[in-house]
């Protein structure tokens, strides 16, 4: 390898994350790589994947001890996932972790997501007996519901619209699970409220107006409101109850070190290979790398249809 610190992979597997998938493939925002850093067009999306170690410069070990040639890997924050081959930097990306043989390629692809979130929940200062609402239950709000129950959440309730997807959240453990589409925004987080009690901790994976005013009114004062969606558009905010009600709105406000980031990485490998981390029921489709602009079109029209798409590689 020309560069010391490089790792070339054969990607076996990757995954659509959809909003910014869909958002960078039709222009809608900036391009990104090597770690969400601000690129240039053109560029190669997909930083949803997984493959195998092919070559590896001789200085990778010096950041990643435990990689090797012939490992299959899942990363975080590395984009050009939707090709063949890519050339990772490994001083540049926040971490990688090899996979043992009893998680599959379509795991290890939805581990960015998996590892990526369980950095962001280790972060949102969740304790054990706290009451946790996760709104939205795709692919993120599937993870987060799995987190909270694996961290010690006493109660963990979500909200959705869309049937498949409250199917699978309680397939995944949540104690309950709202039709948002059928409630007043306001009712419905006081209704939550009523139920489980105020809410110590919301984490909200769906960007959409009406779930925020769901996860404020069902907070009780001094929680926490973390923010892990995509957002594309400006969101309606109850201004006055966040300022005087929310201890914390937004994402968390200091993200762990890079050591800690690979410790937590080979924590969310080590529950899916357990079996305390469900991915392979989020995937739901499957379509082949030249059928990529098929994939992101039907991910995007069909929330009703898939959760996860699974993009084979090799």
């Amino acid at each position: 390898m020309e560069n010391e610190y490089e790792l070339l992979v054969k990607v076996k597997r990757a995954a659509i994350c959809r909003h910014p998938d869909y958002e960078l493939w039709k222009g809608l925002r900036p391009p990104v790589k090597d770690g969400w850093a601000e690129a240039d067009y053109p560029f190669i999306l997909g930083h949803e994947f997984c493959g195998e170690v092919v070559e590896m410069g001789s200085k990778v070990k010096e950041v990643f001890p435990d990689v090797k040639v012939g490992d299959r890997i899942c990363e975080w924050t590395w984009c050009e996932g939707f090709a063949e081959y890519v050339k990772i930097d490994v001083r540049r990306i926040a971490t990688i972790a090899p996979l043992p043989d009893n998680v599959s390629d379509e795991e290890g692809a939805v581990l960015e997501l998996a590892g990526g979130s369980t950095i962001f929940f280790a972060w949102s200062i969740v304790r054990p007996l706290d009451r946790v609402l996760i709104l939205g239950c795709g692919p993120a709000g599937i993870c987060f519901i799995q987190h909270a129950k694996n961290f010690g959440a006493e109660a963990v309730v979500a909200t959705e619209i869309y049937k498949n997807r409250i199917e699978l959240a309680k397939k995944v453990g949540a104690d309950a699970v709202y039709d948002a589409s059928s409630y007043d925004p306001e009712e419905l987080g006081r209704l939550i409220a009523r139920e489980w009690g105020p809410i110590d901790v919301v984490i909200d994976t769906a960007g959409a107006s009406e779930a925020v005013f769901t996860g404020v009114e069902a907070l009780k004062p001094g929680g926490s409101f973390y923010i892990f969606a995509h957002v594309s558009e400006a969101l309606k905010v109850p201004y006055f109850k966040v300022a005087t009600k929310v201890s914390h709105f937004g994402p968390p406000r200091i993200f762990p070190d890079r050591e800690r980031m690979k410790k937590l990485m080979r924590l969310a490998v080590r529950w899916v290979s357990e079996g305390k981390l469900n991915l392979k029921d989020m995937i739901t489709h499957h379509f082949p790398l030249e059928k990529i602009e098929d994939a992101l079109r039907f991910n995007w029209e069909h929330p009703e249809e898939c959760v996860k798409v699974a993009i084979d590689v090799a």
